[in-house]
């Protein structure tokens, strides 16, 4: 029962700090493009932030 809560509070935060997203982009470039090097978490949250401002979409704020 506790590792469940744990997982679950793991999947929160990570969906809140979009970890998910960049694990999910890293295992995409992995497999579909082994030959090329994969943005760092650094650089995959930079561009990522840049194209939400840029294309703002149904956001709030």
């Amino acid at each position: 029962m506790l590792r469940r809560a744990w997982r679950r509070l793991a999947w929160y935060v990570n969906g809140l700090t979009e970890r998910s997203k960049c694990t999910c982009y890293l295992e995409h470039e992995r497999s579909v493009h082994p030959d090329r090097e994969p943005m760092s978490e650094r650089e995959f949250r930079r561009t990522h932030y840049a194209d939400q401002d840029a294309n703002p979409g149904a956001r709030r704020c």
